[in-house]
């Protein structure tokens, strides 16, 4: 994490590699980052209630940045060339939510709050199903749930989001956007070696 991170203190980055990373942590993560790029309103200083006094600056910046054009939080602004790339992604990514029952509130489905609310289910998911009672079932489930997170995270969430966040931190001058993009491209690079790791040595989550 940086220096100057704009995490709340309860919400830390865990250390990288499989024995110091749990679940809990990882849902932590994945809403926290996903209410940081919601509206500055009161779910988001739910999250962040040290920066109440600073919500008149937020909401302009929030404004500017991300609802003036200057930065899209949709994937699909930044990764296809043409409608038809775009229909193809966004079918994609509802095929993933519809077949765990996820359904965007009020938003695109290529919105990286979306796609992180999503990974924080997926988590959740493989929890509950790896504490059913043994048995080929509740083993299938828990691992068609591992391998949707890895195929959604190199596939969507993470494309889009690095090119999201190194956007902000070259167009905004904001201290908390532009540490929270920092935050999170920190955050992703652990997931990707989560991920690296688990393929190489077999462990599950």
């Amino acid at each position: 994490m940086s220096t100057e991170s704009a995490l709340p203190d309860n919400s830390e980055l865990p250390n990288l590699g499989i024995d110091t990373k749990n679940n809990d942590q990882r849902m932590r993560q994945y809403k926290t980052l996903a209410a940081a790029f919601s509206y500055p309103d009161d779910s988001f200083f739910a999250n962040f209630p040290d920066l109440k006094d600073e919500q008149r600056n937020l909401m302009a910046e929030y404004d500017s940045l991300f609802r003036a054009g200057t930065v899209w939080l949709y994937g699909a602004e930044h990764l296809v060339k043409n409608e038809f790339q775009r229909a193809n992604m966004l079918s994609d990514i509802m095929g993933f939510y519809t077949a765990f029952g996820f359904e965007p509130d009020k938003e695109r489905p290529d919105s990286i709050t979306c796609e992180m609310e999503f990974m924080y289910g997926l988590i959740l998911k493989a929890d509950r199903a790896g504490q059913l009672p043994d048995g080929e079932q509740a083993k299938e489930k828990m691992e068609v749930c591992l391998d949707s997170q890895k195929k959604f995270f190199i596939e969507h969430l993470e494309p889009a989001t690095v090119l999201i966040a190194e956007k902000i931190i070259s167009q905004s001058e904001n201290s908390f956007y532009v540490n929270i993009a920092k935050d999170v491209l920190e955050f992703l690079a652990s997931e990707r070696e989560h991920f690296v790791l688990i393929a190489a040595t077999g462990i599950k989550q």
